[in-house]
């Protein structure tokens, strides 16, 4: 086990803490700011939005005062702030990747451009980055994971997102030397794949999304960058394009997700896909093995019989569990 909570009591108790500068002050980073408020062993010391106001509201609501927030596009200001035990919010992506004090940058902006220009800015003055943003990490995430492990750095998806929870499920499995049949998520919304921001400006309301963020999410699209994410990082495939996305539950994943021969829809194994169904919000994993103690083993453990096997996930917390991404 990992004892990420311990090691964090211990920076706490020595008086360190890792800080984390923050692109984008969203529904995901503000969550984000007041998530890592209430955790020992790290701290948030800025927070980039092209709109000021929000970084601000962000560490508002979690609890800091006017006194304690500098707004500032300066780099020499921002830096004596956090020296004095301030955080700061600025417009300049290309001050908060500067900060002297920022051990790591966080990107939740949403924007491929701006994810792709922080992921650079990061690497190029020595932070790790953690990218809560798919979008630019299925655009230019290979390019920046090799320049970041050129530097001796650490670039990664975000965990709690759910390539991330879905990623850690595939490493578990791979790791104990399964065969991986399928890999996937439930989707989260109704699939409509005509969907427009129009049509759901009172849904994103309701739900403090944007209009166009939410489309992406009704319509597919969210779903199939998520996906190609998980194909980047573990060389899964789609069975067809676009992927299946079959009607199906829970309890139902293992016989949906195995090959025709066993009654199932896929042509082949090693694939990634998507349930609509009771399956969201969790991720899950079908594997198999051709170890026959094993096979005993799993239906002991009230696997079933197999012989294929479902892992599952049944949650994804996003930027609630971005803080102890490693």
């Amino acid at each position: 086990m990992l004892r990420l909570n311990s090691k964090l009591e211990e920076l706490e108790e020595a008086g360190q803490s890792i800080k984390v500068a923050l692109a984008g002050a969203g529904q995901m980073g503000k969550g984000l700011v007041s998530q890592i408020s209430q955790m020992k062993g790290m701290q948030i010391v800025a927070v980039a939005d092209l709109y000021p106001e929000r970084g601000v509201q962000a560490f508002q609501e979690a609890g800091l005062s006017d006194e304690e927030i500098i707004v500032t596009d300066s780099l020499d200001e921002a830096d004596e702030a956090i020296f004095d035990d301030k955080v700061v919010v600025t417009r300049e992506l290309r001050v908060l990747t500067r900060l002297v004090e920022a051990d790591v940058v966080v990107e939740a902006t949403g924007s491929p451009n701006a994810g792709a220009l922080v992921g650079f800015l990061a690497i190029n003055n020595g932070k790790h980055i953690v990218m809560l943003n798919v979008e630019a990490d299925v655009t230019v995430g290979s390019l920046l994971n090799s320049l970041a492990e050129n530097a001796g750095l650490v670039y990664t998806l975000s965990a709690g997102d759910e390539p991330g929870a879905l990623i850690e499920l595939y490493n578990f499995a791979d790791a104990l030397g399964f065969k991986i049949v399928a890999a996937g998520k439930g989707k989260n919304n109704p699939l409509d794949r005509y969907a427009t921001p129009d049509d759901l400006i009172q849904l994103a309301a309701e739900k403090g999304a944007s209009p166009k963020m939410l489309t992406a999410f009704v319509d597919g699209t969210k779903t199939m960058v998520e996906m190609n994410a998980v194909s980047n990082a573990t060389g899964l495939v789609p069975d067809v394009p676009g992927m299946h996305g079959p009607v199906t539950s829970v309890e139902e994943l293992c016989r949906t997700f195995s090959l025709k021969s066993q009654g199932g829809i896929l042509k082949r194994e090693g694939v990634v896909d998507f349930a609509i169904g009771d399956v969201a919000p969790g991720v899950f994993v079908i594997i198999t093995t051709d170890q026959e103690t094993i096979k005993k083993d799993m239906d002991y453990l009230k696997m079933g019989s197999g012989p294929n096997y479902l892992l599952y996930r049944p949650y994804h917390l996003c930027n609630i569990e971005t803080p102890l991404q490693r």
